[in-house]
């Protein structure tokens, strides 16, 4: 079972069916394995290797894994996984190519994008957008102007990008909400003055 276990080593204790299968767990082996409390099942065809309540890193991996090919964490799910918010209860969200189709499940959001591909970062894992691009999601989504600066604050002060390349990601979307309001964020962010924040548009 070593392929199984390097495999379970770099995902933090998760494998899917598919892939235990694929290292000569038989069905049967794997039922016994969740019945006897050794393994537990996270999400269909995804399993933890080990009993206790898996913390939220683990649950991320997993939602990724049931997501499937293309999938990738994002919004406060990708923030959290970078270091940018700390973790707390809730679903996971994970962002799948335009023309798949995942299931929704008790514990993750899907969101779809044609340009799903792009956003994902070339080599952090699980794989996850790219740091502009979950500032911007965040931003986007915030409900006012105050917790969206609080985004673009915190990730420039944590060094995980720069108001700069966050206006570069936002040059690159043709399609956004309060575009003209989060370039103005971005500006004020790029200065350092303190100044009165822009009007927020509703969403």
């Amino acid at each position: 079972m070593a392929q199984l276990d390097e495999i379970s080593r770099r995902q933090r204790g998760v494998v899917t069916r598919q892939q235990a299968l694929r290292a000569g767990i038989t069905p049967d082996v794997l039922r016994r394995r969740v019945t006897s409390g050794r393994w537990q099942r996270l999400l269909p065809g995804t399993y933890a290797t080990f009993a206790g309540r898996p913390p939220p890193d683990v649950l991320r991996w997993a939602a990724v894994l049931h997501a499937g090919a293309g999938a990738m964490l994002c919004l406060r799910s990708a923030a959290e996984e970078a270091g940018l918010a700390e973790p707390r209860p809730g679903a996971v969200h994970v962002l799948i190519p335009e023309e798949r189709r995942v299931r929704q499940v008790p514990g993750l959001v899907v969101h779809r994008s044609r340009h799903a591909s792009a956003r994902r970062h070339p080599h952090r894992r699980p794989p996850q957008t790219r740091m502009e691009e979950t500032v911007l999601d965040l931003v986007v989504t915030a409900p006012d102007a105050a917790e969206a600066m609080h985004w673009i604050t915190t990730a420039c002060a944590r060094r995980l990008t720069t108001p700069d390349r966050i206006a570069q990601a936002l040059a690159r979307r043709s399609r956004l909400a309060r575009r003209y309001a989060v370039s103005a964020l971005l500006a004020v962010a790029a200065t350092g003055h303190t100044t009165p924040l822009p009007h927020w548009p509703a969403a």
